[in-house]
């Protein structure tokens, strides 16, 4: 019973955290690594798996309480910090991005789609499905992950077969390391460890006390974790392999790129189908995680629950046109600032339910501070 206990939760987490960022900034990782593989893949593993991590630990030391964990910076924060990461994580931020590489996996099975277009047909089915999304992410969320899976170690087996690593250039190994901690950081699994770690406590308090959860927490980490870096790795190296052939390509064309060049032509539009409903699974949860804030917490239920979610695909639709790049160009900086703070911020909260350490604003606010004065 607890094996199964652990290998459903630690699946679990890994969907949760395996989004369409995760397709691809491995693959940037690997591009831009000067043959510095072990470094840059170092570097993404910290931010993109350690880092989300502990967050959920955090959050399961909490009980899953989001507003005690965010009160530790004030009693405003239990709204402002929401908000401003629903945001980032929702229409200006991740679900914007998700349209993106959805069309760019679409593009190469109708050429004459344009990102407009297509955007404004994707988000009109969001709005349609979004009422009966639990029973639609549960369906694609069954049949999608062991798809992706599949076919990301199709790419592994025909990718890896032609591997040829770029010699390392010297001198350029710390700077290989930094890509990947940013690149680690545009996943922001961070960010959501914060609100999506609340589905996995749920479930593990419904099935066992809290001693043991936190036993069965650890070895489903390891599930989670373990698979999260062996995909990545996989992609930094196959980013790495395939470097000469991706430069002044967009990311989000990537992965469809080396799958062309990997398996062959045929393999496209099933990968390409498989990466778009990933990408709508997901843009689905965080239209509504947002719409749903927006309506209860920020106009405190005057405006009905389909304006919101209309005022939340105007915003996704209008940032998705920027394509994936132009979100990254304004999105980077802004993670690049808050990241460090972050995850000082969660590490203290685990210091506190531990040990007592009650120190936590200003670590974190001098984390912030000294980081915007380096930017």
């Amino acid at each position: 019973m607890r094996k199964a206990i652990v290998l459903s939760t630690g699946l679990a987490m890994f969907s949760m955290f395996f989004g369409s960022g995760n397709l691809v900034f491995p693959i940037i990782v690997g591009q831009t690594s000067d043959g510095h593989l072990f470094l840059s893949t170092l570097g993404i593993l910290l931010t993109g798996v350690v880092v989300p991590f502990l967050g959920v630990t955090a959050l399961i030391l909490f009980n899953g309480d989001q507003n005690a964990f965010f009160e530790r910076l004030g009693k405003a924060a239990t709204f402002w910090f929401p908000l401003f990461a629903l945001s980032l994580m929702g229409p200006f931020g991740v679900m914007a991005r998700c349209i993106t590489v959805a069309f760019a996996s679409c593009q190469s099975l109708v050429p004459f789609l344009n990102l407009p277009l297509f955007s404004l047909i994707f988000c009109s089915f969001i709005f349609i499905l979004c009422f009966n999304k639990k029973k639609i992410i549960s369906i694609l969320g069954t049949i999608l992950t062991p798809f992706l899976l599949l076919s990301l170690a199709a790419i592994a087996f025909f990718g890896l077969q032609n591997l040829k690593l770029p010699v390392a250039e010297v001198g350029t190994g710390w700077i290989a390391f930094k890509e990947g901690l940013f690149q680690g950081y545009q996943t922001m699994d961070l960010l959501a460890s914060f609100f999506f770690s609340t589905f996995i406590i749920k479930a593990l308090r419904a099935k066992v006390d809290e001693k043991k959860s936190l036993v069965i927490f650890g070895y489903s980490s390891l599930i989670a974790g373990g698979l999260l870096s062996l995909i990545y790795f996989v992609l930094v190296t196959i980013g790495c392999t395939y470097s000469d052939v991706l430069v002044n390509l967009p990311p989000e064309k990537m992965l469809i790129v080396i799958v062309h060049k990997a398996i062959g032509s045929f393999a496209v539009p099933l990968v390409g189908i498989a990466v778009a409903l990933a990408c709508f699974t997901t843009a689905v949860v965080l239209a509504s995680l947002f719409s749903e804030f927006l309506q209860k917490d920020v106009s405190k239920n005057r405006i009905s629950s389909s304006w919101s979610m209309l005022i939340t695909l105007a915003i996704g639709f209008s940032i998705s046109t920027l394509n994936f790049s132009g979100i990254a160009a304004f999105l980077g900086p802004i993670l690049e600032a808050i990241y460090p703070a972050l995850i000082i911020f969660t590490v203290l909260n685990i210091a506190f339910k531990l040990w007592g350490l009650k120190m936590v604003r200003m670590p974190v606010t001098m984390s912030l501070l000294l980081k915007l004065i380096w930017i």
